[in-house]
Protein backbone atom coordinates (compact mmCIF):
# COMPACT_ATOMS: atom_id res chain seq x y z
CA UNK A 1 0.00 0.00 0.00
CA UNK A 2 1.15 3.39 -0.92
CA UNK A 3 2.46 5.90 1.74
CA UNK A 4 -0.39 7.81 2.74
CA UNK A 5 -3.02 6.09 1.00
CA UNK A 6 -6.39 4.81 3.15
CA UNK A 7 -6.42 0.91 3.81
CA UNK A 8 -9.03 -0.66 1.78
CA UNK A 9 -11.59 -2.48 3.52
CA UNK A 10 -13.79 -4.94 2.12
CA UNK A 11 -17.49 -5.22 2.95
CA UNK A 12 -17.51 -6.78 6.47
CA UNK A 13 -19.76 -10.08 5.75
CA UNK A 14 -17.89 -11.28 3.08
CA UNK A 15 -14.05 -10.94 4.62
CA UNK A 16 -15.39 -12.71 7.35
CA UNK A 17 -16.68 -15.59 5.01
CA UNK A 18 -13.40 -15.88 3.54
CA UNK A 19 -11.35 -15.61 6.78
CA UNK A 20 -13.82 -18.08 8.54
CA UNK A 21 -13.74 -20.46 5.19
CA UNK A 22 -9.75 -20.40 5.37
CA UNK A 23 -9.89 -21.20 9.44
CA UNK A 24 -11.69 -24.42 8.61
CA UNK A 25 -10.23 -25.46 5.63
CA UNK A 26 -7.03 -24.57 5.65
CA UNK A 27 -5.24 -22.05 2.48
CA UNK A 28 -6.34 -21.77 -0.55
CA UNK A 29 -5.84 -20.55 -4.42
CA UNK A 30 -8.25 -17.74 -5.52
CA UNK A 31 -10.00 -20.14 -7.38
CA UNK A 32 -10.46 -22.63 -4.63
CA UNK A 33 -11.72 -19.92 -2.35
CA UNK A 34 -14.44 -18.75 -5.46
CA UNK A 35 -15.45 -21.96 -5.75
CA UNK A 36 -15.67 -22.07 -2.00
CA UNK A 37 -17.42 -19.23 -1.12
CA UNK A 38 -19.29 -18.58 -4.56
CA UNK A 39 -17.98 -15.61 -5.44
CA UNK A 40 -16.31 -13.90 -8.89
CA UNK A 41 -13.08 -13.91 -8.68
CA UNK A 42 -12.85 -10.63 -9.94
CA UNK A 43 -14.38 -9.32 -6.72
CA UNK A 44 -12.72 -12.23 -4.29
CA UNK A 45 -9.71 -10.81 -5.05
CA UNK A 46 -10.14 -7.04 -4.24
CA UNK A 47 -11.40 -8.43 -0.69
CA UNK A 48 -8.07 -10.75 -0.06
CA UNK A 49 -5.99 -8.05 -1.47
CA UNK A 50 -6.98 -5.61 1.14
CA UNK A 51 -7.18 -8.26 4.20
CA UNK A 52 -3.74 -9.02 3.34
CA UNK A 53 -3.02 -5.38 3.41
CA UNK A 54 -4.51 -5.33 6.56
CA UNK A 55 -2.52 -8.53 7.59
CA UNK A 56 -5.53 -10.64 8.06
CA UNK A 57 -4.39 -12.82 5.45
CA UNK A 58 -0.88 -13.61 3.48
CA UNK A 59 -0.04 -14.66 0.27
CA UNK A 60 2.26 -17.40 -0.07
CA UNK A 61 3.19 -19.47 -3.51
CA UNK A 62 -0.75 -19.05 -4.63
CA UNK A 63 -2.36 -19.85 -1.71
CA UNK A 64 -4.18 -17.06 0.68
CA UNK A 65 -3.62 -18.07 4.20
CA UNK A 66 -4.42 -16.66 8.17
CA UNK A 67 -2.03 -13.20 8.61
CA UNK A 68 -0.27 -12.76 11.53
CA UNK A 69 -2.91 -10.26 12.69
CA UNK A 70 -5.67 -13.16 12.86
CA UNK A 71 -3.03 -15.21 15.10
CA UNK A 72 -2.65 -12.53 17.65
CA UNK A 73 -5.75 -11.76 18.25
CA UNK A 74 -6.64 -15.22 18.67
CA UNK A 75 -3.75 -15.57 20.91
CA UNK A 76 -4.65 -12.77 23.05
CA UNK A 77 -7.76 -13.66 23.47
CA UNK A 78 -6.55 -17.30 24.42
CA UNK A 79 -4.62 -15.37 27.43
CA UNK A 80 -8.02 -13.26 28.56
CA UNK A 81 -9.45 -15.48 31.56
CA UNK A 82 -12.42 -16.38 31.86
CA UNK A 83 -14.26 -13.76 34.72
CA UNK A 84 -16.71 -15.93 37.51
CA UNK A 85 -20.12 -14.12 37.23
CA UNK A 86 -22.29 -17.40 38.20
CA UNK A 87 -21.67 -19.85 41.02
CA UNK A 88 -23.65 -22.53 42.59
CA UNK A 89 -22.70 -23.48 46.28
CA UNK A 90 -24.09 -26.83 48.10
CA UNK A 91 -23.73 -26.78 51.89
CA UNK A 92 -24.35 -30.03 54.25
CA UNK A 93 -27.11 -28.24 56.38
CA UNK A 94 -28.24 -24.93 57.29
CA UNK A 95 -29.15 -25.61 60.57
CA UNK A 96 -25.62 -25.85 61.38
CA UNK A 97 -24.22 -21.97 62.41
CA UNK A 98 -20.90 -22.85 60.78
CA UNK A 99 -22.76 -23.65 57.71
CA UNK A 100 -24.67 -20.09 57.71
CA UNK A 101 -21.68 -18.22 58.49
CA UNK A 102 -19.91 -19.92 55.64
CA UNK A 103 -22.89 -19.23 53.12
CA UNK A 104 -23.02 -15.77 54.25
CA UNK A 105 -18.85 -15.16 53.98
CA UNK A 106 -19.58 -16.68 50.33
CA UNK A 107 -22.26 -14.03 49.25
CA UNK A 108 -20.14 -11.57 51.01
CA UNK A 109 -17.64 -11.79 49.11
CA UNK A 110 -19.20 -12.89 45.97
CA UNK A 111 -21.20 -9.61 45.67
CA UNK A 112 -18.32 -7.50 46.37
CA UNK A 113 -17.07 -9.34 42.95
CA UNK A 114 -20.70 -9.10 41.08
CA UNK A 115 -20.48 -12.85 41.23
CA UNK A 116 -24.23 -14.36 41.46
CA UNK A 117 -24.74 -16.95 43.92
CA UNK A 118 -27.27 -20.06 43.95
CA UNK A 119 -27.40 -21.54 47.20
CA UNK A 120 -28.29 -25.00 47.98
CA UNK A 121 -29.05 -26.73 51.48
CA UNK A 122 -28.64 -30.57 51.10
CA UNK A 123 -30.11 -31.32 55.07
CA UNK A 124 -27.74 -33.93 55.64
CA UNK A 125 -29.14 -35.70 52.69
CA UNK A 126 -26.75 -37.08 50.16
CA UNK A 127 -29.36 -37.92 47.56
CA UNK A 128 -31.00 -34.84 47.68
CA UNK A 129 -27.22 -32.73 47.58
CA UNK A 130 -26.45 -35.16 43.90
CA UNK A 131 -29.72 -33.93 42.73
CA UNK A 132 -28.82 -30.03 43.48
CA UNK A 133 -25.35 -30.28 42.32
CA UNK A 134 -26.91 -32.42 38.87
CA UNK A 135 -29.37 -29.26 38.78
CA UNK A 136 -27.19 -26.20 39.61
CA UNK A 137 -24.85 -27.68 36.60
CA UNK A 138 -27.95 -27.87 34.31
CA UNK A 139 -28.89 -24.37 35.60
CA UNK A 140 -25.41 -23.29 33.93
CA UNK A 141 -23.30 -21.98 36.84
CA UNK A 142 -19.89 -21.58 36.21
CA UNK A 143 -18.42 -23.65 39.24
CA UNK A 144 -19.29 -25.37 42.03
CA UNK A 145 -18.44 -24.41 45.82
CA UNK A 146 -18.97 -27.91 47.48
CA UNK A 147 -19.79 -28.85 51.25
CA UNK A 148 -20.50 -32.68 50.93
CA UNK A 149 -22.47 -34.72 52.83
CA UNK A 150 -20.29 -37.50 52.09
CA UNK A 151 -16.71 -37.05 50.86
CA UNK A 152 -17.22 -40.44 48.77
CA UNK A 153 -20.48 -40.71 48.38
CA UNK A 154 -20.92 -37.29 46.62
CA UNK A 155 -18.00 -38.56 43.91
CA UNK A 156 -20.13 -39.20 41.16
CA UNK A 157 -22.11 -36.35 41.28
CA UNK A 158 -19.06 -34.42 41.13
CA UNK A 159 -17.83 -36.44 38.29
CA UNK A 160 -20.90 -35.40 36.66
CA UNK A 161 -20.20 -32.10 36.90
CA UNK A 162 -16.85 -31.79 35.90
CA UNK A 163 -17.87 -33.69 32.73
CA UNK A 164 -20.18 -31.18 31.76
CA UNK A 165 -17.53 -28.74 32.40
CA UNK A 166 -18.47 -27.38 35.67
CA UNK A 167 -15.18 -27.31 38.18
CA UNK A 168 -16.33 -28.12 41.59
CA UNK A 169 -13.95 -26.76 44.61
CA UNK A 170 -14.70 -28.46 47.78
CA UNK A 171 -15.12 -26.45 50.94
CA UNK A 172 -14.76 -27.52 54.64
CA UNK A 173 -14.33 -31.46 53.84
CA UNK A 174 -13.33 -33.18 50.90
CA UNK A 175 -15.37 -34.47 48.21
CA UNK A 176 -13.90 -37.40 45.68
CA UNK A 177 -12.28 -35.52 42.21
CA UNK A 178 -13.24 -32.29 43.13
CA UNK A 179 -10.73 -30.06 41.29
CA UNK A 180 -9.64 -28.01 44.64
CA UNK A 181 -10.04 -28.36 47.95
CA UNK A 182 -10.62 -25.52 50.50
CA UNK A 183 -10.72 -26.76 54.16
CA UNK A 184 -9.00 -26.09 58.01
CA UNK A 185 -6.05 -28.21 58.68
CA UNK A 186 -8.54 -30.44 60.85
CA UNK A 187 -5.30 -33.22 61.35
CA UNK A 188 -3.95 -29.65 63.78
CA UNK A 189 -7.37 -28.94 64.96
CA UNK A 190 -7.69 -32.39 66.58
CA UNK A 191 -4.27 -32.33 67.97
CA UNK A 192 -3.99 -29.45 69.81
CA UNK A 193 -7.65 -30.08 71.21
CA UNK A 194 -6.37 -33.38 71.94
CA UNK A 195 -2.82 -32.20 73.68
CA UNK A 196 -5.02 -29.73 75.80
CA UNK A 197 -7.26 -32.18 77.19
CA UNK A 198 -4.58 -34.39 77.63
CA UNK A 199 -3.25 -31.95 79.96
CA UNK A 200 -6.20 -31.07 81.46
CA UNK A 201 -6.53 -34.08 82.91
CA UNK A 202 -3.22 -34.48 84.14
CA UNK A 203 -1.90 -36.89 80.93
CA UNK A 204 -4.18 -40.13 82.73
CA UNK A 205 -7.79 -40.93 82.23
CA UNK A 206 -10.22 -42.55 80.55
CA UNK A 207 -11.66 -40.69 77.02
CA UNK A 208 -14.53 -40.46 74.82
CA UNK A 209 -14.84 -39.20 71.29
CA UNK A 210 -18.65 -38.34 69.80
CA UNK A 211 -17.19 -38.61 65.99
CA UNK A 212 -19.79 -37.85 62.77
CA UNK A 213 -20.57 -38.40 59.60
CA UNK A 214 -18.21 -39.60 56.97
CA UNK A 215 -16.25 -36.27 55.69
CA UNK A 216 -12.81 -35.62 55.84
CA UNK A 217 -12.87 -33.24 57.89
CA UNK A 218 -14.42 -35.42 60.84
CA UNK A 219 -11.81 -38.13 60.00
CA UNK A 220 -9.03 -36.02 60.04
CA UNK A 221 -10.05 -34.40 63.54
CA UNK A 222 -10.43 -37.73 65.35
CA UNK A 223 -6.80 -38.63 63.55
CA UNK A 224 -5.16 -35.39 65.09
CA UNK A 225 -7.24 -36.10 68.36
CA UNK A 226 -6.12 -39.94 68.57
CA UNK A 227 -2.62 -38.83 67.47
CA UNK A 228 -1.90 -36.42 70.07
CA UNK A 229 -2.94 -39.17 72.64
CA UNK A 230 -0.34 -41.41 71.62
CA UNK A 231 2.13 -38.80 73.79
CA UNK A 232 -0.30 -39.87 77.06
CA UNK A 233 0.05 -43.82 77.33
CA UNK A 234 -1.63 -43.52 80.43
CA UNK A 235 -4.69 -41.93 78.32
CA UNK A 236 -6.88 -44.67 77.03
CA UNK A 237 -10.07 -43.93 74.65
CA UNK A 238 -12.58 -45.95 75.81
CA UNK A 239 -15.62 -44.91 73.63
CA UNK A 240 -15.71 -43.97 69.68
CA UNK A 241 -19.41 -43.58 68.81
CA UNK A 242 -20.81 -41.36 65.67
CA UNK A 243 -22.98 -39.07 65.82
CA UNK A 244 -24.37 -36.55 62.82
CA UNK A 245 -22.95 -33.38 63.54
CA UNK A 246 -25.95 -31.88 65.77
CA UNK A 247 -26.46 -30.81 68.92
CA UNK A 248 -29.48 -33.38 69.37
CA UNK A 249 -27.33 -36.18 68.15
CA UNK A 250 -24.46 -35.37 70.88
CA UNK A 251 -26.33 -34.93 73.48
CA UNK A 252 -27.95 -38.92 72.42
CA UNK A 253 -24.70 -40.54 71.91
CA UNK A 254 -22.89 -38.91 75.25
CA UNK A 255 -25.93 -40.64 77.29
CA UNK A 256 -25.11 -43.75 75.64
CA UNK A 257 -21.27 -43.78 76.00
CA UNK A 258 -21.91 -42.19 79.80
CA UNK A 259 -24.47 -45.51 80.57
CA UNK A 260 -22.52 -47.86 78.86
CA UNK A 261 -18.88 -47.08 79.20
CA UNK A 262 -17.96 -46.53 82.85
CA UNK A 263 -16.85 -43.45 83.98
CA UNK A 264 -15.41 -40.94 81.71
CA UNK A 265 -12.44 -38.57 82.73
CA UNK A 266 -12.84 -36.41 79.18
CA UNK A 267 -14.83 -35.88 75.76
CA UNK A 268 -13.86 -34.64 72.05
CA UNK A 269 -17.08 -33.58 69.89
CA UNK A 270 -15.71 -33.12 66.01
CA UNK A 271 -17.68 -29.91 65.91
CA UNK A 272 -19.16 -27.58 68.56
CA UNK A 273 -23.08 -28.22 68.18
CA UNK A 274 -21.96 -31.83 68.70
CA UNK A 275 -20.08 -30.76 71.61
CA UNK A 276 -22.92 -28.88 73.04
CA UNK A 277 -24.97 -31.93 72.92
CA UNK A 278 -21.81 -33.56 74.92
CA UNK A 279 -22.27 -30.85 77.49
CA UNK A 280 -26.10 -30.91 77.78
CA UNK A 281 -25.87 -34.99 78.83
CA UNK A 282 -22.97 -34.62 81.09
CA UNK A 283 -24.80 -31.45 83.18
CA UNK A 284 -27.90 -33.43 82.75
CA UNK A 285 -26.33 -37.08 84.44
CA UNK A 286 -24.43 -33.92 87.58
CA UNK A 287 -21.41 -34.47 86.48
CA UNK A 288 -17.97 -32.02 85.55
CA UNK A 289 -16.42 -33.82 82.97
CA UNK A 290 -13.65 -31.58 80.57
CA UNK A 291 -15.31 -31.56 76.69
CA UNK A 292 -12.92 -30.25 73.78
CA UNK A 293 -13.82 -29.64 69.96
CA UNK A 294 -13.39 -27.77 66.78
CA UNK A 295 -15.68 -24.62 65.03
CA UNK A 296 -14.88 -21.47 67.69
CA UNK A 297 -18.75 -20.92 67.24
CA UNK A 298 -20.01 -17.84 69.74
CA UNK A 299 -22.09 -20.28 71.63
CA UNK A 300 -19.06 -22.71 72.80
CA UNK A 301 -16.88 -19.77 73.40
CA UNK A 302 -19.49 -18.03 75.79
CA UNK A 303 -19.33 -21.20 77.83
CA UNK A 304 -15.70 -21.93 77.74
CA UNK A 305 -14.66 -23.29 81.41
CA UNK A 306 -11.20 -23.81 82.94
CA UNK A 307 -12.15 -26.97 84.81
CA UNK A 308 -14.56 -28.62 83.88
CA UNK A 309 -17.68 -29.05 81.02
CA UNK A 310 -16.51 -27.17 77.22
CA UNK A 311 -12.81 -25.59 78.29
CA UNK A 312 -11.48 -25.68 74.49
CA UNK A 313 -12.00 -25.22 70.84
CA UNK A 314 -10.17 -25.13 67.69
CA UNK A 315 -11.56 -21.83 65.95
CA UNK A 316 -11.86 -22.09 62.52
CA UNK A 317 -12.14 -19.31 59.91
CA UNK A 318 -15.72 -19.38 57.26
CA UNK A 319 -14.90 -15.95 55.64
CA UNK A 320 -10.99 -16.89 54.94
CA UNK A 321 -12.20 -20.04 53.59
CA UNK A 322 -15.34 -18.64 51.42
CA UNK A 323 -12.80 -15.84 49.91
CA UNK A 324 -9.86 -18.60 49.07
CA UNK A 325 -12.84 -20.88 47.89
CA UNK A 326 -14.15 -18.46 45.41
CA UNK A 327 -10.23 -17.47 44.39
CA UNK A 328 -9.28 -21.20 43.81
CA UNK A 329 -12.37 -21.50 41.56
CA UNK A 330 -12.28 -18.38 39.25
CA UNK A 331 -8.31 -19.62 39.04
CA UNK A 332 -9.52 -22.82 37.67
CA UNK A 333 -12.71 -21.63 35.18
CA UNK A 334 -9.51 -19.31 33.92
CA UNK A 335 -7.06 -21.89 33.02
CA UNK A 336 -4.60 -21.03 35.38
CA UNK A 337 -2.31 -23.33 36.86
CA UNK A 338 -2.94 -24.10 41.05
CA UNK A 339 0.11 -24.26 43.30
CA UNK A 340 -1.56 -26.50 44.93
CA UNK A 341 -5.19 -28.62 44.54
CA UNK A 342 -5.17 -28.87 48.55
CA UNK A 343 -5.41 -25.21 50.66
CA UNK A 344 -4.97 -25.62 54.25
CA UNK A 345 -5.85 -23.31 56.58
CA UNK A 346 -4.59 -22.64 59.99
CA UNK A 347 -6.81 -23.19 63.50
CA UNK A 348 -6.52 -21.43 66.26
CA UNK A 349 -6.78 -22.90 69.81
CA UNK A 350 -9.47 -20.99 71.96
CA UNK A 351 -9.77 -21.36 75.61
CA UNK A 352 -10.86 -19.72 78.63
CA UNK A 353 -7.61 -17.46 78.83
CA UNK A 354 -8.04 -16.52 75.50
CA UNK A 355 -9.65 -12.70 75.55
CA UNK A 356 -9.24 -11.75 72.40
CA UNK A 357 -10.80 -13.98 70.16
CA UNK A 358 -14.06 -12.55 68.03
CA UNK A 359 -16.22 -15.44 66.77
CA UNK A 360 -17.23 -15.93 63.40
CA UNK A 361 -20.64 -16.05 63.77
CA UNK A 362 -20.54 -12.93 66.46
CA UNK A 363 -23.36 -10.26 66.01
Amino acid sequence: MEPGASPRVPAVGRAFQVLSEIAVRGPATLSELSRRVVLPKSSLLGICQALVDQRLLTMSDGNYGLGLAVIELAAAYGRQPVRMTRVGVCVQNLDNPFFVAEVAAIKAVASAQAIDVEIRDAEQDLGRQAEQIDGLVADGVQALLLDSVDSVGVGAAVARSRDSGVPVVALNVGAEGADATVTTDNVAAGAMVGRYLATSIGGRGRVAIVDGTFVTATADRVAGFVSALRDYPDIVIVSRRRGDHSEASGRTVARRILAESGPIDGFFGINDPTSLGVLSAVQEAGLRIPIVSVDGSQRAAALLDRDAGLIATAAQDPAEMARVGLSVAADVISGLALTSRLRLLAPRLITPDVDDYVPWDAT
